[in-house]
């Protein structure tokens, strides 16, 4: 919600959004999900509060810019096959999902993001579908089915037992995840 004329309290501390998000991370990693707030985020970056309404509205909007900001980690894929190009996104995606275990409730509470970020590998995707033959709404239908999948794995990956365990060993989680990755994709655009 950057504003433009005028400068806002949080633009007078010489606060950028990126800067934000960035110290919104940290937060994150230190106190998890639960403590996230702007009132954290503010101290950990030695200013008031206020000072962060400048760029996001509220705890909904700061959630939002963290989980698009985790999405920038997933590179463009520049494999020419649509399939494997696709295969390369929700496999990136869901690597990067599990080293943030702390956010993938929230990406799947909010049904994934809706940033730049997102928006970018979802226009990726859909190019990638078209290349296939297969049709926008139908595409649209492919593309959620893989990002649920995928986010709904990555919390599987990343659950642990009560007894602070992992059940099922993270390689082999991994290898199922891919595997029905591929048939997945065989459904959506068969061969």
């Amino acid at each position: 919600m950057e504003q433009s004329g005028r400068r806002t309290r949080g633009m007078r501390a010489g606060l950028t959004r990126d800067q934000i998000v960035a110290a919104a991370r940290l937060t994150l990693t230190q106190r998890g999900l639960d403590g996230l707030s702007l009132r954290a985020v503010a101290a950990e970056l030695g200013v008031a509060p206020n000072a962060i309404y400048s760029h996001l509205a509220d705890k909904d909007a700061l959630i939002d810019a963290v989980l698009d900001d985790v999405l920038a980690a997933v590179h463009s894929p520049t494999a020419r096959d649509p399939r494997r190009a696709i295969t390369v996104i929700m496999t990136d995606t869901y690597d990067v999902l599990i080293t943030q275990g702390s956010l993938v409730g929230a990406y799947l509470t909010r049904q994934g993001s809706r940033g730049p970020e997102a928006q970018r590998l979802g226009v990726i995707m859909d190019q990638c579908f078209e290349r296939l033959g297969i049709a926008a709404a139908a595409a649209a239908a492919g593309r959620r089915s893989l990002i649920v999948y995928t986010i709904g794995y990555a919390a599987f990956a990343t659950g642990w037992t009560d007894a602070d365990t992992q059940p099922i060993p993270s390689a082999r989680v991994r290898r199922d995840f891919l595997a029905g990755l591929d048939w997945l994709l065989a459904g959506i655009a068969p061969r």
